[in-house]
């Protein structure tokens, strides 16, 4: 078990230092700075949101998280194999299967950083420009829900803070499978790309409301829990629902990585 858990942060340092995922950040930094200085932007396409962290959580942040985890996580196998590396898991101290499950743990703790990063630059960018206030009731966002004023910013920033960490675990786990799967980070990348996009039109465009609901965006687009059809309850209760109904999906994800290997 030690051995695993020294892999795993040798491999957590490893994804941490992907400079397309700093680029993505840094991109996320220089796009928020944009909205919050912009007030033009603001009201052209997020007129009917009244805190600006909200709308970055909810509106921009996404886009920028799902790209920062498919650039580090789409090669994670993919990239061993094209470079010949994937016969030294055979020699490891922790065996393939041992490697493998190190390389699961430490892309799980991975997404939920990430997924820390930008929500923290979704409060900080906002702050700086003094456009904070955490005791502010929410009422809206963007036209379709009303809310009920216990909904401050700061309990709504903690929820989407849980919502998206779990999201960002569930679409790890998918991650790896394709790039398990794959036969090159090309491939990875295209057919990850491709995944991430059907998923958004699905939840952005289906008339069908499984497809629509049960789907990897209502995690990283919180506000959605709070006007389900599937599940007309609380956005704690939606969030917990679905999470259980994502648990068998990640189990089948994680058990064929751990069965495939590298």
């Amino acid at each position: 078990m030690k051995t695993i858990l020294h892999i795993s942060v040798l491999e957590l340092e490893n994804l941490l230092c992907k400079k397309l995922v700093w680029l993505t950040a840094a991109g996320y930094v220089l796009a928020a700075l944009t909205i919050c200085l912009c007030d033009s932007l603001r009201q052209s396409y997020f007129y009917d949101v009244e805190s600006l962290p909200i709308e970055l959580t909810n509106f921009v942040e996404p886009y920028f998280l799902a790209t920062a985890l498919i650039s580090a996580l789409a090669p994670v196998f993919a990239g061993d194999r094209e470079q010949n590396l994937d016969q030294l898991s055979a020699a490891c101290l922790a065996g393939r299967k041992g490697r493998t499950a190190a390389k699961i743990l430490a892309s799980c703790v991975f997404a939920v950083t990430i997924c820390g990063l930008f929500g923290a630059i979704s409060v900080l960018i906002p702050a700086a420009c003094g456009q904070w206030d955490g005791g502010l009731p929410v009422e809206s966002i963007g036209g379709e829900l009303g809310l009920s004023g216990r909904w401050t910013v700061s309990r709504y920033l903690l929820f989407s803070l849980a919502s998206g960490s779990a999201g960002c675990v569930i679409l790890s786990l998918l991650l790896l499978y394709i790039s398990c799967a794959a036969a090159s980070t090309a491939t990875a990348l295209s057919v990850s790309g491709t995944g991430i996009l059907f998923e958004f039109l699905f939840h952005r465009f289906s008339f069908f409301t499984l497809l629509k609901e049960y789907n990897v965006w209502m995690f990283l687009k919180p506000y959605s829990f709070f006007c389900m059809n599937l599940l007309p309850f609380s956005p704690v209760v939606n969030l917990s629902v679905l999470c259980a109904a994502a648990a068998p999906v990640c189990g089948l994800a994680v058990w064929a990585v751990l069965r495939r290997g590298i």
